[in-house]
């Protein structure tokens, strides 16, 4: 039976709320259906019931939205910023109470919403239509970058859109996809993959090998991306990510233009009259230990850097303000507390040049030393001036050597009693080219390999020689190994995190065990590995577990949480008894709503005699005496569930 419908048309501010709408959780937001109903008009007209509100005179009759309170709201917005007059009406459609649950019900149950291929597609005919992306964003209240990104998946390869309409793939792996252009490239990626390895992750790893991540590049940094896209490299952009990640396809043409711009920059430093200088595109902490550093000077600050040093120092301490006062607030605030380490770190930098540009070296230092050019980890130029080679320090030690008392080793006497060189070859006429030399030391370097792998005891020694170098040795020590290892010690990294560290039990075990060894060493460091290889087998794993533990980093950012966490369990590590909550290592830099927490966590009877009332710095020397002993420990340094 049709019924007969009753529209009527009603001011905009005689709408209210029914409590007959069904939909209470969902009303979401109306930015852009208020874009759409001022692009469009009202497409559908709103269903209400009448209800009268007021007593008496002010009795006024009012209309309940069953159906349409998000038009009715998106309405209101328009409005209050004058798209819609004071007076605007609305086409309305009136229906009894009795009818209004269902018809409210009716109206969303019945409702399909539209999948969201056919809105890529039909974003892609608006554009087609000669729409522009900023208008369509416009008319349809959404930003213009996901217009971009819409026309992106409307982009996708016909067969995978169709795959998408019937589930066969999902929109976080159509996302990955778009980062090629071609859909040749994307099929593949897809359907030669097996089912495990199509996550958005491993699609996107594929799609980029072999490619540049600008995030984090120091190249890019340094090249700059618009230089690089000037000189006709391809940039991946991934809309889809919200930090907008760009891939740079032609390594080869950014580490040329990085290369060109190093070589303009040590073409200037040439003129300060060093005997070499190299532009590198990066240098190493092993790289630096083939030199010697050159003997300098100091020369006085300018005004200009005086006055730049005093105000690094004076911004420094007002850092340390700011650092002091965030441990002692009541929240600890992770984002302000990373900006001021963010700025520390940018201080030390500057600082550090500025003393190196104080520096200076004799016409007669720079006749035998030079310079690298390079770029720093953060995409900087750096200058590192005053390096020796190893070849010009001996060179530099024979001019100044005495004709007498030659070491038999150095020189021959001929048989009329003249001293004759070594039977080397003759500097500067080598015995075979360089791409030759290189050739020969290859494969030398391949049958060391070979052999070294069949002999348990010198591969042990060599690879414990790295260590003790870089242990015993320091960072200035001029050894070097044929292992390309390079242990990364995190003492530097461990004391800045914790200025108390050095008083805890771990450092003194530690510093032990290392002086037990220093004092077994050999005073001269190249005796070091006939020692080593004369150790028995279980004296250099002892040695070795020692060196390796020395490189343990387990701070956060340091990379493998999961890997310190299996270390940890294997060795049956209980921070316990390492570690307990001290007014200086602990409890001064949290809330004392944590500080609370412990003493309740420790043992009930701990929290009493008023601690949640004291001040804090009577709370922390309170809670450092009932914790001391107990045993607890705060989340960061439990033992990780097995």
């Amino acid at each position: 039976m049709e019924r007969t419908r009753e529209l009527l048309s009603v001011p905009l501010s005689s709408l209210v709320p029914s409590r007959f709408n069904v939909r209470r959780h969902s009303l979401g937001q109306v930015e852009e259906l208020a874009a759409l109903i001022e692009a469009q008009g009202l497409l559908h007209n709103l269903v209400v019931t009448e209800q009268v509100v007021g007593r008496g005179r002010a009795r006024k009759p009012k209309f309940a939205v069953a159906a349409g309170e998000r038009r009715r709201r998106a309405m209101l917005l328009l409005q209050q910023r004058g798209r819609l007059p004071k007076g605007h009406e609305v086409l309305c459609e009136l229906v009894p109470p009795e009818r209004a649950l269902e018809v409210s019900l009716a109206e969303n149950s019945g409702r399909e919403a539209m999948h969201p291929a056919d809105e890529f597609d039909a974003f892609k005919a608006l554009i087609g239509e000669g729409k522009g992306v900023e208008d369509v964003a416009a008319r349809f209240g959404v930003s213009v970058l996901t217009v971009q990104r819409r026309l992106r998946l409307s982009a996708l390869s016909p067969k995978l859109l169709a795959l998408y309409r019937e589930d066969g793939i999902n929109l976080d792996q159509l996302m990955a996809l778009t980062l090629s252009d071609d859909h040749a490239v994307q099929e593949r990626m897809w359907f030669d993959a097996q089912p495990w390895d199509r996550t958005p992750i491993a699609l996107r790893r594929r799609l980029t090998a072999g490619e540049v991540e600008a995030a984090g590049s120091a190249l890019v940094r340094f090249v700059g991306i618009e230089a690089y896209e000037a000189a006709g490299g391809v940039v991946r952009r991934d809309l889809f990510d919200d930090g907008q990640s760009r891939f740079l396809s032609d390594p080869a043409l950014l580490e040329r233009l990085a290369t060109e711009t190093l070589e303009a920059l040590a073409s200037t430093v040439r003129d300060e009259g060093w005997s070499w200088v190299e532009a590198r595109l990066s240098v190493d902490s092993q790289a630096l230990r083939q030199f010697a550093p050159c003997a300098n000077g100091t020369r006085e600050p300018t005004a200009a850097e005086q006055e730049e040093l005093d105000a690094l120092a004076q911004r420094s301490a007002e850092l340390d303000q700011q650092a002091q006062a965030l441990d002692d607030a009541p929240e600890w605030s992770a984002d302000e507390a990373e900006l001021i380490d963010l700025e520390e770190q940018d201080i030390e930098a500057r600082c550090k040049a500025l003393h190196e540009a104080l520096k200076i070296w004799t016409p007669e230092a720079k006749a035998h030393a030079g310079v690298i050019v390079t770029i720093n980890r953060v995409g900087d130029v750096e200058v590192i001036r005053g390096l020796v080679r190893e070849s010009d320090r001996k060179a530099s030690a024979a001019v100044t050597r005495p004709a007498s008392g030659t070491d038999a080793g150095d020189a021959e006497q001929s048989a009329d009693g003249a001293l004759s060189a070594p039977a080397t070859p003759e500097r500067g006429v080598p015995c075979c080219s360089d791409a030759l030399t290189k050739r020969l030391a290859a494969h030398r370097t391949m049958a060391l390999q070979a052999m070294l792998a069949q002999n348990t005891a010198v591969a042990l020694a060599s690879l414990l020689h790295v260590f003790v170098l870089r242990i015993f040795g320091g960072d200035d020590s001029r050894m070097g190994s044929a292992l390309r290892l390079s242990p990364q010690m995190s003492a530097h990294a461990l004391e800045a995190a914790a200025d108390d560290l050095n008083a805890s039990p771990a450092w003194k075990a530690v510093q032990q065990a290392k002086e037990a060894w220093c004092a077994r060493l050999p005073e001269r460091q190249d005796a070091w590995l006939g020692w080593l290889i004369a150790l028995s087998q279980g004296e250099q794993i002892d040695l070795l577990a020692l060196c390796s533990a020395l490189t343990v980093n387990a701070l956060p950012g340091a990379g493998a949480p999961a890997h310190a966490d299996a270390i940890a369990a294997a060795v049956g590590l209980d921070m316990a008894d390492w570690w307990e909550p001290t007014a200086e290592g602990y409890l001064k830099h949290v809330p004392k709503a944590r500080i609370v927490q412990a003493l309740k966590e420790a043992g009930p009877d701990l929290a009493g005699g008023g601690v949640e009332a004291m001040k804090k710095e009577s709370l922390v020397i309170a809670a450092a005496s009932r914790l001391a002993g107990k045993r607890w420990l705060p989340g960061p340094l439990r033992r990780s569930p097995d």
